[in-house]
C-alpha cells in the first residue's frame, strides 16, 4: 500500500498467534513463554484494546478478587499485559495506540506506535525495543490472527 492507510484492513478481532523477538545477542525471546494468549480489537468507531497473557500464570487460589497475597498479585501482574484507548493510522504501515486506560497505572495517557505488516492472514506488529529482565532489550514482535 501507499499514502495513507484504509483503516478497514484493521477493524475486528485478533487472537494472538505468537510473540517473539530477538535480543542483543541474536538470540530468539519468547516473551510470555512458548504460548502466551491475548485479544486485539480495532473497532471502526477508532476504539481498541489489548490483552496479553504470559503462558505460564500461577493460580492465586481463587476466582475472588481479593485472593492471593501480595507476592502472587505482583506476578499475575508482572505476568499481563491490558490497555484500552483510540487507535490512529499516520501513515502507511503505522498505528498508534493512544492509551486511556491501563493495567499499567503509568501508561495511561501515552501512545503507542506500532509498524505493522500483514503475510498471508496473519497480522504482525513489531514494538519499540522491550527490556529484559535480566538486563539488556529485545526486539517484539506480536503476531495476530482475525477471529
Amino acid at each position: 500500500m501507499t499514502g495513507e492507510a484504509d483503516p478497514s484492513i484493521l477493524h475486528g478481532h485478533w487472537r494472538l498467534v505468537a510473540w517473539d523477538g530477538v535480543d542483543e545477542r541474536g538470540e530468539e525471546i519468547r516473551h510470555g513463554g512458548a504460548e502466551p494468549h491475548g485479544f486485539l480489537i480495532y473497532l471502526p468507531s477508532g476504539r481498541m484494546a489489548v490483552q496479553v497473557q504470559h503462558d505460564d500464570r500461577p493460580s492465586l487460589g481463587s476466582s475472588e478478587l481479593h485472593a492471593g497475597d501480595p507476592a502472587g498479585w505482583a506476578e499475575a501482574y508482572r505476568t499481563y499485559i491490558a490497555y484500552a484507548g483510540t487507535w490512529s493510522l499516520p501513515r502507511d504501515g503505522v498505528v498508534v495506540h493512544h492509551v486511556e486506560v491501563a493495567l499499567h497505572p503509568d501508561q495511561a495517557g501515552i501512545d503507542k506506535e506500532r509498524r505493522y505488516t500483514f503475510e498471508d492472514d496473519v497480522l504482525s506488529l513489531q514494538t519499540q525495543p522491550v527490556r529484559l529482565e535480566g538486563g539488556g532489550e529485545a526486539s517484539s514482535f506480536l503476531r495476530w490472527r482475525r477471529d
